[in-house]
């Protein structure tokens, strides 16, 4: 049995515009709600008879169930986008934190190309995916070994970043 894995790419960048287009969408729906809250939850009866009373009653208990049911989406519209916003914060944390790292590692003293750098006066890669692109592609071109060893090499390495960035996505979502 052969699975598919589709092709996820996925950005704090990309995650702050969704949780920035979630805010607007909420905005819009809560708007919706207010403006139909009045002519629903107060519906007059059609005539002066008990049926058209009745009927202009279910009718409002209708709108007062849907007002309740709008406000328990509302909130839970809410918490989704703030949990969205938070994980947004800690994947940028996260990424930020590796790449700091990692400029560390390449410009310290004693790093391979650290002399060569200053003195001719070459700036290194600063986000977690300039970094590791190339070194990953030269890696598995180079490379024969089992993948698992390349995964477990690379879980050492950016261990310190990717706990910060569970630690941060974690106290956002509690």
């Amino acid at each position: 049995m052969v699975l598919d894995m589709s092709d996820v790419m996925v950005t704090p960048e990309s995650m702050q515009a969704a949780a920035t287009e979630l805010a607007a969408i909420g905005s819009h729906l809560d708007a919706a709600h207010l403006q139909a809250a009045a002519p629903t939850l107060a519906i007059a009866p059609a005539a002066a008879d008990e049926v058209s009373s009745g009927i202009a009653q279910l009718f409002c208990r209708d709108a007062e169930e849907y007002q309740q049911l709008a406000g328990q989406v509302a909130a839970f519209h809410e918490q989704f986008e703030q949990r969205l916003t938070s994980g947004a914060a800690a994947y940028a944390s996260a990424e930020t934190g590796n790449a700091a790292h990692l400029q560390d590692f390449v410009t310290s003293p004693g790093a391979p190309g650290s002399a060569a750098a200053s003195l001719f006066g070459l700036t290194f890669p600063t986000t977690l995916e300039e970094i590791t692109a190339p070194l990953l592609g030269a890696l598995l071109t180079i490379l024969v070994g089992p993948p698992l060893l390349l995964f477990l090499a690379g879980l050492v390495y950016f261990a310190p970043g990717i706990l910060q960035g569970l630690a941060g996505l974690a106290n956002g979502m509690g």
